[in-house]
């Protein structure tokens, strides 16, 4: 993807190259250049992501896992609950957790779990929001929230980024808008800023110019083009910053991330009260980052695509309006998370210090980085060690049940305990998003490995009703069913198990077993 270079008097015309374009389509007529913000590419993705959950985060088409585990919630809560301390206690009303671009619902699960655990006297109400309606009558509608739901701890709204207007909590029916709110705001947008509207600027040889997007008018040319120009007046809010990059960076294309700011804009406007957003995403946090990049690049997610963040901007927007902004001091490996704080706090550098702390340093990014090391745990003390560690992340337990199944027969009585309560645990972490998981299976296996064949029934129950058609889970059925020396039933699962897979060995042998059982004396 290469750059037209354009100044007052002349306008080359771009190459084409491998653009943004060229992944999204091939064929179609080309529309006039606009700003980047302005440029039909939204709309294709706003398509994208008005899908349902299961076809966007269950299938995995959007990466989700990184910034909706039980880890991440944990050190969410946390922050969040370092920031409510050090709000003024003078605001009447309740804390509300604003998260933009729910996705597919997981983190707000984990996260109020984790808040109500953390701080059980603290009253909060979470808004869970998303632009698309349907997806929010979903949420309001999950048996999973429903306890959340009744206890005034979690609420739902209709939020497009697009068009942040003024809108309305589903349950209260409370209003949500700019001054609605009358205590302080955590703001959540996690994989979000950066599938927002952004535009982009050049740094040419101490120049600064507007880029422009050349977008086909069916989204099927091969390759959609850029155009450079004379960007004119600056924002006044942006202007002192985008110079700054004109004087102090070598030739590069930089973000600005409008749809991210925004976001931020309305969290703090929400309320007279103090807001904190916590954010996660792509993206660059530091100048040297910002340098040498020809052009904006672009990340596929089916048809929808993603865009770097530049959080440096944000920092030093933040940093302007007199808050307080806290990044990853060095680049950081997969992720980007950061705080920004607008309004008065007690004590703003011990605050600062702490998201540094929790929210950085040791924060997800580096854990997401030895993640891998946790799945590779080799006897069942380090397995329920790297499982208190990731918070009883369901995804590393299925990672971790193969070890599980060969070590759990050999475990002492006194350690079976212990392990039931770690995998009930991880069993209360599950939210169900559409994936081909069957968490249940995986816990009532492990439970019958240690002999624990009645705990195992109960989730054994929940995954032969929501995988009729599985024999590993009929089997697994059988195999606790005679545990308990109900024969009859554990000789009919068998049998299901060999409808559902003919060739099944282990259900042949299971029912081979107990029709002897069955006939003995």
């Amino acid at each position: 993807m290469t750059t037209t270079e354009t100044t007052e008097t002349t306008t080359e015309t771009a190459r084409r190259g491998k653009t943004i374009g060229s992944v999204l389509g091939t064929g179609g007529t080309v529309a006039p250049a606009e700003r980047l913000s302005r440029s039909s590419l939204w709309q294709r993705q706003r398509d994208f992501y008005d899908q349902d959950a299961e076809g966007l985060w269950g299938s995995g088409a959007v990466p989700h896992h990184i910034t909706g585990n039980p880890a991440i919630a944990h050190t969410y809560a946390r922050l969040a609950l370092e920031f409510l301390r050090s709000v003024p206690s003078s605001y009447d009303d309740r804390p509300h957790v604003v998260e933009i671009g729910g996705g597919s619902g997981r983190f707000a699960y984990l996260f109020v779990r984790h808040l109500r655990a953390l701080a059980p006297t603290r009253p909060f109400t979470y808004v869970l929001t998303d632009f698309a309606p349907e997806r929010v009558a979903a949420w309001a509608a999950c048996p999973a929230y429903r306890p959340m739901v009744e206890d005034g701890f979690l609420d739902f709204a209709v939020l497009d980024a697009d068009d942040l207007r003024a809108t309305e909590l589903v349950v209260s029916g409370r209003p949500l808008g700019p001054g609605s709110l009358g205590g302080p705001v955590v703001g959540i947008a996690n994989y979000v800023f950066d599938s927002l509207r952004a535009d982009a600027y050049l740094v040419r040889s101490g120049e600064l110019l507007e880029v422009r997007a050349e977008v086909p008018t069916d989204l099927r040319v091969d390759g959609i083009g850029w155009e450079s120009a004379p960007c004119g007046a600056l924002p006044d809010d942006l202007g002192p910053i985008l110079e700054h990059y004109r004087d102090t960076l070598d030739d590069t294309a930089v973000l600005v991330p409008t749809g991210a700011l925004a976001c931020l804009d309305l969290l703090d406007a929400l309320s007279n009260a103090p807001s904190c957003a916590l954010v996660a995403d792509k993206g660059h946090a530091t100048a040297l980052e910002l340098c040498s990049q020809p052009e904006p690049a672009v990340v596929l997610h089916g048809s929808g695509f993603s865009l770097m963040v530049n959080f440096d901007l944000v920092a030093e927007h933040t940093r302007r309006l007199g808050g307080v902004a806290v990044l990853p001091r060095d680049p950081a490996h997969s992720l980007v998370v950061a705080a920004f704080v607008r309004g008065a706090v007690d004590d703003p550098a011990g605050l600062a210090a702490a998201l540094q702390d929790h929210l950085v340093d040791t924060g997800p990014d580096n854990a997401f980085l030895v993640r891998p090391l946790l799945g590779a745990a080799r006897s069942v003390e380090t397995a329920l060690a790297c499982l208190r560690l990731a918070h009883f992340d369901p995804v590393l337990l299925v990672e971790l049940l193969p070890l599980l199944l060969e070590t759990l027969p050999d475990l002492p009585d006194q350690r079976r305990s212990e392990v039931e309560r770690v995998l009930l645990r991880v069993w209360d972490n599950w939210f169900p998003i559409g994936e081909p998981t069957d968490l249940a299976l995986c816990v009532g296996l492990a439970l019958s490995a240690m002999d624990r064949f009645a705990r195992a029934v109960d989730f054994l129950e929940i995954s032969v009703k929501e995988h009729p058609d599985s024999a590993p889970a009929a089997f697994a059925m059988g195999v606790a069913r005679r545990g308990l020396r109900d024969l009859h039933a554990a000789h009919q699962w068998a049998e299901r198990a060999l409808e559902l897979e003919p060739g099944f060995a282990q259900a042949r042998a299971l029912r081979a077993v107990v029709a002897d059982e069955m006939v003995a004396p």
